[in-house]
């Protein structure tokens, strides 16, 4: 998936860009070194601590500021970026409007984020937060303090497609990537991917377990 994410990202990505990276926190979306030249690059996170414990100079500004509210910079930024990030809003629609307002015409939004209706995200809205954050330290090795809520508000293919209606492009791929989290359940994983498969193959899109927009303002 970060590789059709990086596929898809490149043509926005040029000299003098200026990016609106969303709820990356501490770990830029994109890397310093990893940008063209002249792009001005600003975080948005809600947290304050998340940002400050980036790298040094991994953003040219930094805003606390919740994604579900107006940002007051309209038409400021040509790129919108998040990965994995708007599953955990309370409230996607405005999440989505606001992210357009902030964008130029012609800006480009191009979001990773996990789907509501999968297998995974459905056990996780019924553990509790702290069983699901033990359970993914067992599982994958994940950092706990790394862990916040999942909301899962409208992580859907149906309802993206008509969030995304205002758009003047939009474009929504679908993952079924769910298996990882299986990996030290073998027998169990095994069985998983063949479920995988068959919604793969029926283009069940409402039930992948993440999802690609590609918008433009």
């Amino acid at each position: 998936m970060q590789d059709v994410f990086a596929v898809r990202l490149a043509p926005a990505l040029i000299p003098g860009v200026r990016v609106h990276d969303v709820g990356a926190g501490r770990a830029p979306t994109i890397a310093a070194e990893d940008r063209p030249p002249g792009v001005r690059y600003v975080g948005l996170d809600s947290a304050a601590d998340e940002l400050a414990a980036a790298p040094r100079g991994a953003y040219d500004e930094v805003l606390v500021h919740d994604v579900t509210r107006p940002l007051g910079r309209d038409g400021e930024f040509d790129l919108a970026i998040s990965w994995q990030v708007l599953e955990h809003v309370d409230g996607l629609a405005p999440a989505l409007e606001n992210l357009r307002a902030a964008l130029r015409v012609g800006g480009t939004l191009v979001a990773q984020l996990s789907g509501r209706y999968s297998l995974f995200a459905v056990i996780a809205r019924l553990l509790p937060h702290r069983a699901r954050v033990w359970a993914l330290a067992r599982s994958l090795g994940a950092p706990s303090q790394e862990k916040f809520p999942t909301r899962y508000d409208d992580c859907s293919a149906r309802a993206l497609e008509r969030l995304l209606a205002p758009w003047s492009t939009r474009e929504v791929l679908s993952f079924y990537r769910g298996a990882s989290y299986l990996t030290p359940l073998r027998p169990i994983q095994r069985a998983y991917l063949v479920y995988e498969s068959a919604l793969a193959r029926r283009d069940a899109r409402n039930l992948a377990t993440h999802y690609l927009i590609i918008a433009k303002r």
